[in-house]
């Protein structure tokens, strides 16, 4: 699909069966500016492209082996970490899309959230994405 894609994927590979290490690495690949690209094309477009919804729909599946993540995720939020480096100042090692990142499950998720309230079309993505998985 793409080297961002190989990328996740042998991370996860390293991760092994540590969910809550799994958890991290995806949290942080779907803050990257590649997801951000899809999803702004979306925006664009109107249209979700099935391989990215797909894509959106297993890393979601396996965020929710972590018990303290089941309850808490939703397809917009997924969207919404994408758009969550967007404005945060200061250096490189503050960013959420950084696989060496220092933030916890609950700083993603709320600066999700917080993104979320800012930009409601990506909640609206979000939705389609979920009508287009059933």
């Amino acid at each position: 699909m793409s080297l961002w894609y190989e990328s996740l994927s042998l991370g996860l590979y390293d991760c092994g069966d540590n969910v809550v290490e799994r958890a991290a690495h995806i949290l942080a690949y779907l803050s990257m500016p590649v997801p951000r690209s899809w999803w702004e094309h979306a925006l664009r477009s109107g249209h979700v492209d099935d391989i990215h919804a797909s894509v959106l729909h297993d890393l979601r599946m396996e965020l929710s082996k972590v018990l303290d993540l089941r309850d808490k995720l939703s397809s917009s939020l997924l969207v919404a970490l994408a758009f969550i480096d967007n404005d945060i100042p200061g250096v490189l090692s503050n960013r959420f899309g950084d696989v060496h990142s220092q933030h916890t499950f609950d700083d993603y998720l709320t600066r999700a959230k917080e993104v979320l309230a800012e930009r409601p079309e990506l909640a609206q993505l979000g939705s389609l994405i979920d009508e287009e998985d059933k």
